[in-house]
């Protein structure tokens, strides 16, 4: 498999549906993995082409569980929290280690929920529909702990409604005819997730010429001030020019950040000597631990020493 290959992406769909010509999977919150698994070995690469070979040696056991047959393997690597859930906090702490420790195994261990097959014995199956990947997926995969082959419901509206129930981040509706289009996202899968909310830190306002453009979000690790991301959707106008004079009048001489990248050409951030709070709604985490997709609801009365991180 070519390190550049990029796994296939769904699109953001406004709300769930029920569609005869449709699957719905649970959206699992982890970190994609694309799995080549060869006689002599299974090599791990998430979406972006990073090499997570050892970061989870527990996947290793996909060699033997494919029993003499190789195949490009698409899923999500989790770990589970106490009442079975998927939980992004733990399994993105596995993915910062890169020397994992037989004790960091036993307290995190990760599992692979496999929601596609890409390859077999050298034959590549994108062009197949999803219904005969899925058939040929359960005819070469048993399941075998850490490996689990994805579940597929009938019901888009049902299992989206259990998933706001049990807390979790949305569902995935696969069309049954679709075949696989590498490094696209495509109709054939539609996302819909559920929304989130928290209260943040604003430690600093991106500027654009000199006026307002996004604020710098962070929540509280410990002593650190970690970064969360820039959210500009929500604010109006009037908020624009309201923070441009904060910037103006109360910037701070180092940024309060910890693991901020730069700011981008053309942009410079004001610090804040007196953070902020913000109400921000946002429908997950990416694997960097930035939110996805906020939205600025308002500005908080809660203390900034009370963001914290929810994991």
């Amino acid at each position: 498999m070519n390190a550049k290959f990029s796994p296939m992406e769904p699109v953001s769909w406004p709300a769930p549906f029920n569609n005869p010509g449709f699957v719905h999977q649970l959206k699992w919150d982890g970190i994609r993995i694309v799995a080549e698994v060869r006689r002599d070995g299974a090599r791990l690469r998430t979406r972006r082409g990073g090499v997570r070979t050892e970061t989870y040696p527990e996947l290793h056991a996909l060699t033997r569980i494919l029993q003499g047959e190789s195949a490009v393997l698409d899923g999500e690597a989790v770990v589970l929290d106490e009442e079975g859930r998927p939980s992004f906090g733990r399994i993105l702490r596995r993915d910062r280690t890169r020397k994992v420790s037989a004790a960091l195994r036993r307290e995190l261990p990760v599992q692979y929920v496999v929601f596609d097959v890409l390859s077999v014995n050298g034959e590549w199956l994108l062009d197949r529909p999803l219904a005969r990947r899925q058939e040929i997926l359960a005819a070469i995969l048993p399941e075998e702990a850490p490996v689990a082959i994805c579940r597929n419901l009938p019901d888009g509206l049902e299992l989206f409604q259990a998933t706001g129930v049990l807390g979790l981040e949305g569902i995935v509706s696969k069309e049954l005819a679709g075949r696989y289009h590498p490094g696209r996202k495509h109709p054939t899968w539609r996302k819909v997730k559920h929304s989130r909310r928290l209260p943040a830190v604003v430690g600093g306002i991106l500027l654009k010429q000199g006026r307002a453009k996004a604020l710098l979000l962070g929540l509280w690790s410990g002593r650190d001030l970690v970064y969360i991301g820039r959210a500009a959707t929500g604010l109006s106008e009037r908020d624009l020019t309201v923070l441009t004079g904060i910037a103006r009048t109360h910037a701070a001489g180092r940024s309060p950040f910890k693991g901020m990248p730069p700011v981008g050409r053309g942009l410079e951030a004001a610090w804040l000597e007196i953070p902020l709070t913000a109400r921000v709604r946002f429908t997950g985490w990416t694997d960097q631990g930035r939110l996805r997709h906020p939205v600025l609801e308002g500005f908080g009365d809660q203390a900034p020493e009370d963001c914290v991180f929810p994991f």
